[in-house]
């Protein structure tokens, strides 16, 4: 099976997970006996989707990718020489996590370590967090989430007292880290379930260390990618103009919480395992919203 054409080349992660096939797994081991956290998890991970394509050009048909305009136009372009690889986890708030206590942001970081027989390929991260909501006048309901913005890129989280939190200074140089969070009222609406998905592309002109990531790829008999759970970051908003807010870093203790040997690649050039646990995405209804307070137009047949 191939990928219709006439897309473009940021949506070749994305067209994969919509074409995924479920395959079986030579080696799926969710770590039974790991080593003691330094605190409660706030969320329970699971495997949704892992992908790996040693060739991004095994997704085509064609040597060149087709991009169509809305005007109409068309034009060729060569496909890159590259790789990606990917991943859409689903983590479930604990109970532990859904209950704020005395803070009013949890986040959890986790690294995914990509290898072959061949060697280190990448470290990945992902962040979950879930923020509660904190005083502030100058918000028309009088409070704000604790958590205000994040930024995929700068691999940072902004807390309502306008602290920056880098994940990148901790951790160095962060292949890929994917960042969100919800209020405690869509976490509870939304089960609990948050999916986070997002990985690297890989390309030999990206520097020596991409390149040679992307050799060992491309030269992998076998896969491997080691999941553990490695840091846990609170945030305690200010409780006066006068105080100052509280951010507690706990690194964990690398416990492996899952270990994967992927299958041979596939009859398009993948490297792919999905787990069988399923997200959730609430509705409107879930929120106790409406879609008429978008202001959404809807036409009359």
């Amino acid at each position: 099976m191939k990928i219709e054409k006439k897309i473009i080349a940021l949506s070749i992660f994305a067209l994969t997970i919509g074409i995924a096939t479920v395959l079986p797994l030579a080696y799926f081991q969710p770590v039974a006996e790991a080593t003691a956290q330094n605190t409660q998890p706030f969320f329970t991970p699971n495997i949704f989707h892992i992908v790996a394509i040693p060739n991004s050009a095994t997704l085509y048909d064609e040597p060149y990718m087709t991009i169509v305009y809305p005007d109409g136009t068309i034009i060729h372009e060569d496909i890159p020489d590259t790789g990606s690889v990917g991943a859409i986890m689903c983590y479930d708030i604990t109970p532990y996590g859904a209950n704020l206590g005395s803070v009013d942001a949890k986040i959890e970081v986790y690294n995914f370590h990509f290898y072959s027989d061949q060697g280190s390929i990448l470290n990945m991260t992902h962040s979950v967090a879930i923020a509660g909501s904190v005083p502030d006048k100058s918000s028309p309901n009088d409070v704000i989430d604790a958590i205000i913005d994040w930024d995929n890129d700068k691999n940072t989280y902004t807390f309502a007292d306008g602290t920056v939190y880098d994940f990148t200074n901790i951790f160095g140089n962060v292949e890929s880290s994917v960042v969100c969070y919800a209020s405690a009222q869509w976490s509870t609406a939304a089960k609990g379930h948050h999916n986070m998905g997002g990985g690297p592309v890989l390309s030999y002109t990206e520097g020596e260390q991409t390149a040679q990531a992307l050799t060992n790829l491309r030269n992998a008999q076998t896969l491997y990618v080691d999941i553990t759970r490695i840091m846990q970051v609170t945030y305690k908003h200010p409780s006066s103009p006068i105080s100052s807010s509280v951010i507690t870093a706990t690194p964990t203790t690398n416990e492996v919480l899952y270990r994967i040997e992927f299958p041979a690649l596939d009859d398009m050039g993948r490297y792919m395992c999905e787990g069988g646990h399923e997200g959730y995405f609430p509705t409107f209804e879930d929120l106790g919203l409406s879609i008429d307070m978008f202001d959404i137009p809807t036409t009359t047949p």
